[in-house]
């Protein structure tokens, strides 16, 4: 136990040291603008450096987004909440098949390069979980036990 507390500290400290917060001052002109643009009606913005790229977290809908920029104002990764109806059905059917009983909890769509990720948390009663993630075609790339 002693073990885990000290790594998650380590956790802690190493990303206070990575992320910097950053105000809305801080931010260049041109990348604000076109997240304005992007993201209209956004509520708790919160931007910091992580490593190279200016990320940007907000809620929108309430459903809790990320957005990482490169300095040039290109976006690099996105991740978001959706809903269990934007599910392509493909996954849906993976689902539906393989994990027969389960039920969808949360799911977290991640855009990176042209590539869609969807990272799951299934349950079944009350001590059964998992997450599982799959790609768009329905594929499990990785899933584990909660």
């Amino acid at each position: 136990m002693k073990i885990l507390k000290v790594a998650v500290l380590a956790l802690f400290a190493t990303t206070a040291v990575n992320a910097q917060d950053l105000t809305k001052n801080e931010i260049p002109s041109k990348l604000m603008s076109k997240f304005e643009k992007e993201y209209s009606n956004v509520k708790d913005v919160e931007w910091e450096m992580e490593g190279e790229n200016y990320k940007v977290e907000f809620d929108k809908n309430r459903r809790e987004h990320q957005v990482w920029y490169s300095r040039n104002g290109n976006m690099v990764k996105l991740e978001k909440e959706i809903g269990e109806d934007e599910l392509p059905a493909s996954i849906s059917g993976t689902i539906n098949n393989k994990y027969s009983g389960y039920k969808i909890d949360s799911i977290e769509m991640t855009e990176e390069g042209n590539k869609k990720t969807f990272e799951i948390e299934l349950e079944k009663g009350w001590t059964n979980e998992k997450t599982v993630i799959f790609d768009e075609s329905g594929s499990v790339i990785k899933e584990w036990e909660d």
